[in-house]
């Protein structure tokens, strides 16, 4: 706004007069008042024109020949300094009146004196120069106006400096959202499109152009004769591309990482490590960085820099995939003991992946955990006889199948997978020569030999043997080739729920490994018995098994507190149809069929592995579903048959010629038939064995991962002897019924730190206990601060998960770049951690700042 007008002085006076001031003191600098002064109509009040020459005797008339009197005392000069001004002494008991905005402002905020001429310098941020403002541009700068005071209120004026005024200032402008140098930054860096540097232009309409480009040298060290928001965010991410090693900034880049910013290191770390940290900005962050990693050519540039000087950066999106490229190189060539400054892959894999670009390219680097655990598959060696292999495969050979399914599941999230394209063709050639092969033959070899002998649960004993076993009312989740690999990630998760205790065990399932035969044997029984139709039907003691509806009427004739339905239908009821649904009902048979239906489509067999993902999230909301709306608590999970996948097409070799009769049942892995087909690669058992009955027939079977040729897809199968087709699993939970309360696992520091003496820090962190079944894993936001919450280094996200029960294993370093600036005596200051999801202050430790002197003063911003 422009000059108050002669009546709003008028009124301003009034009204000091009559709140009981006697005496008031108007220097107005300008003396733009001066003609106007003795029109003012002030009541009994008098006005004496104070003159350089007048002081003396102006002072006799207030404190002696008049001392009761009101007197305005006018002054159209500048306030003298204290030390010549002869009535400072009688200010000190009066009051000052000011009539331009500015001082009108300094005067509300109580700003000293010292500070009166930063205020002068933001003439046209608040729009009290001399020029006649627009009423939108008055509006507008009223509006600044009022915000800056708002900001000033909020800070402490009397320790302040002139940079806090034109920081202020700044932010104001910016519309920051805290009035801090890093919020001012981050205002600015998503102000637009930094290239266009429109809030650069509004700094200079404003005139803080000038104060910000101070501000950037006096902070972060970035100064330019012709300085653009675009060389400095390229100069920011140069210097924090090599903070850890700024010796090593490659020539193209020098112009930009320049010795005042390579001095200010730790405080661009701070800056752009809480931007990409920040829920807020982290968006803004990845667009920035990839600007800044065009305009520095940084594929070129760093693509001949080692990678071990980018491997605990996070600046550009680009350095994981050089990573990744590099990772992805080093397994396709089977160098396990691939290292980068003493990282192994997986250990590299993990840290990138807690990083702000690992998650952007967490499938790659899933991928690569999975694919480096994978080429061990090169040295496997199945076990001898059935028994072994059954106790090997549920204990750690399983492990192959399911490091196979993160493989190629994570690949299929890739949206261009060039860089794994060699990786891939290795590890499908390990994992079908090196192990499935292997594995699958020699599981066929035992079988034949073991001739049917028992020895594990099978599964025509799960009815008796399990769930009559169960006292209570017991839901029996069946789920269509859900194998026992998979089982196992579910057991893991459920078994992580404190509210649940699980057990897994497997159980072998009858020959053929098929859906019909599966789901009948899992109800209860005496006989069974496969029609010799040409659409072949299971029957239970001569019933039909088919539908859901007549294995409902089956279940019931055993118990007649029996019910069976479908996924679907029942993750659709409400939660008082499912508690009516489930009320009076002691055996509940769910059947669910994600993976099956999946595989068994030609068009979608290849999302198998993802069908699978959405099995074990499916399973696991069913389970705790059902105990807290169902009113169910005990359960029962299994499958009727497992899978064999590969991604890989099977060469023709591997294809065997359908030699069956006109009348014989034929699938992919097997052959029923009146005759014996046995002959090179395959072997014939007698049928009535593998069902328990009398059936005279044959079932043919392959004696390695070969198929028949009989249409439909060839890399999802069933059917045949194999593991992966006929280990299914056995897992019993019960759910608690009432809620247990579980602590996040506690995390703390275990470095003796006291004093703060270095800007680079490495601190030690100790996760008191491992995770469990009580104890749940946390995320924790780890930083220092002052006492008035300025934050002074950057902030560090760490996941405590360890399931170790070694000690040892539960510590981890961390590393910690402090802000260069001068730290005062005078303020406390802390380090801090916070749980990431509740914000709640699990430790508050109070550090000395005993930092070498950093030309560097910063006033609590």
């Amino acid at each position: 706004m422009d000059k108050l007008n002669l009546a709003e002085i008028e009124k301003k006076l009034n009204s000091v007069f009559d709140a009981g001031e006697r005496l008031v003191f108007w220097y107005d600098q300008t003396g733009h008042f001066e003609d106007d002064i003795d029109d003012l109509n002030l009541g009994s009040v008098k006005v004496l024109h104070l003159t350089n020459r007048n002081a003396f005797r102006t002072k006799m008339i207030l404190e002696h020949e008049d001392p009761e009197g009101k007197y305005l005392i006018y002054a159209p000069f500048a306030k003298p300094p204290v030390a010549k001004n002869h009535l400072e002494d009688t200010i000190l008991y009066s009051q000052e009146f000011f009539a331009d905005k500015l001082s009108l402002i300094a005067a509300d905020l109580g700003i000293p004196m010292r500070l009166r001429s930063a205020l002068s310098g933001l003439t046209a941020f608040f729009g009290a120069g001399e020029k006649k403002l627009t009423k939108a541009a008055k509006t507008e700068a009223d509006k600044r106006t009022n915000d800056f005071i708002d900001r000033m209120k909020e800070v402490d004026v009397s320790t302040a400096d002139e940079e806090l005024i034109r920081v202020v200032a700044l932010c104001t402008a910016a519309n920051a959202r805290n009035t801090t140098v890093d919020d001012l930054m981050y205002a600015v860096f998503t102000y637009g499109d930094i290239r266009e540097q429109k809030i650069i232009s509004r700094f200079e309409e404003l005139g803080l152009a000038e104060s910000f480009w101070n501000l950037c040298a006096s902070r972060l060290g970035y100064s330019d004769p012709k300085p653009t928001l675009l060389k400095f965010i390229m100069s920011l991410f140069a210097t924090y591309t090599f903070k850890d090693h700024l010796a090593e900034v490659p020539d193209g880049w020098k112009y930009y990482a320049q010795d005042d910013m390579k001095n200010k290191a730790s405080s661009v770390s701070v800056l752009l490590e809480n931007m990409m940290n920040s829920v807020i900005y982290q968006d803004q962050f990845d667009q920035i960085s990839a600007i800044a990693a065009e305009e520095l050519h940084a594929d070129d540039i760093l693509s001949k820099v080692k990678l071990e000087d980018l491997l605990h950066t996070s600046s550009f999106l680009l350095i994981d995939d050089l990573l990744i490229r590099w990772l992805a190189g080093r397994e396709a060539a089977e160098d396990k003991q691939a290292a980068l400054s003493g990282f192994s892959i997986p250990e590299i894999c993990e840290e990138r992946l807690r990083f702000h670009f690992g998650q952007q390219r967490r499938n790659q680097y899933k991928a690569l955990l999975a694919g480096f655990h994978l080429l061990n598959a090169v040295e496997f060696s199945p076990a001898g006889n059935l028994k072994d292999l059954i106790d090997s495969y549920v204990k750690k050979d399983y492990q192959f199948d399911t490091d196979y399914r993160k493989f190629i599941g994570s690949l299929d999230q890739i949206e261009d997978a060039r860089d794994f394209e060699t990786l891939n063709d290795l590890l499908q050639n390990i994992y079908m020569n090196d192990y499935l092969e292997k594995i699958v033959y020699q599981w066929n070899k035992a079988y034949q030999e073991n001739a049917f002998h028992h020895v594990i649960t099978e599964q025509k004993d799960f009815y008796h043997s399990k769930v009559e076993q169960v006292r209570e009312k017991v839901a029996v989740i069946i789920s269509d080739a859900f194998r026992y690999e998979a089982a196992q990630e579910l057991f893991g998760r459920l078994k992580a729920d404190p509210n649940m205790d699980v057990t897994i065990s497997p159980m072998l399932t009858a020959l053929p490994s098929v859906t019909m035969i599966g789901m009948a044997e899992l109800l209860p029984h005496d006989k069974i018995a496969l029609s010799e139709d040409k659409t072949p039907a299971v029957y239970l003691d001569e019933k039909p098994t088919s539908s859901t509806t007549y294995r409902e009427r089956i279940l019931q004739d055993r118990n007649p507190k029996s019910a069976a339905i479908d996924y679907d239908s029942l993750t659709t009821m409400k939660s008082k149809e499912m508690k009516d649904f489930t009320a009076g009902k002691e055996v509940i048979y769910i059947y669910h069929n994600r993976i099956d239906s999946t595989g068994e489509a030609l068009k979608t067999e290849n999302s198998i592995f993802a069908a699978t993902e959405d099995t074990i999230d499916e399973l696991f909301k069913l389970v705790r579903t059902l105990s807290k709306s169902g009113n169910v608590y005990r359960f029962l999970i299994t499958s009727d048959h497992g899978f064999i996948y590969t991604r890989k097409k099977l060469e023709e070799t591997d294809k065997l010629e359908n030699i069956a009769g006109k009348g014989a049942f034929v699938d992919r892995r097997f052959i029923i038939d009146d005759q014996d087909h046995t002959m090179d690669g395959i072997y014939s058992l007698p049928f009535g064995d593998a069902l328990g009955n009398s059936d005279p027939r044959y079932i043919s079977l392959a004696k390695g991962m070969s198929v028949f040729k009989c249409g439909g897809g060839m890399n999802y199968v069933h059917g045949g002897a194999s593991p992966q087709e006929m280990l299914v699993p056995c897992m019993f939970i019960k759910a608690q019924k009432g809620f247990v309360e579980t602590e996040d696992v506690k995390f703390n520091l275990i470095t003796d730190l006291r004093k703060v003496t270095n800007l680079k820090l490495k601190l030690d962190f100790y996760q008191e206990q491992p995770v469990s079944d009580m104890v749940k894993p946390a995320t924790f936001r780890i930083r220092f601060e002052a006492e008035d919450g300025e934050i002074i280094s950057n902030e560090v996200l760490y996941k405590a998960d360890s399931k170790s029960k070694q000690p040892g294993d539960r510590i981890v370093a961390l590393h910690f770049d402090i802000k260069k600036k001068a730290y005062s005596n005078d303020r406390k200051y802390f380090l801090k951690v916070l749980n990431e999801e509740t914000n709640a202050e699990i430790m508050s430790r109070q550090v000395i700042m005993d930092l070498p002197f950093t030309d560097d003063f910063g006033f609590g911003i």
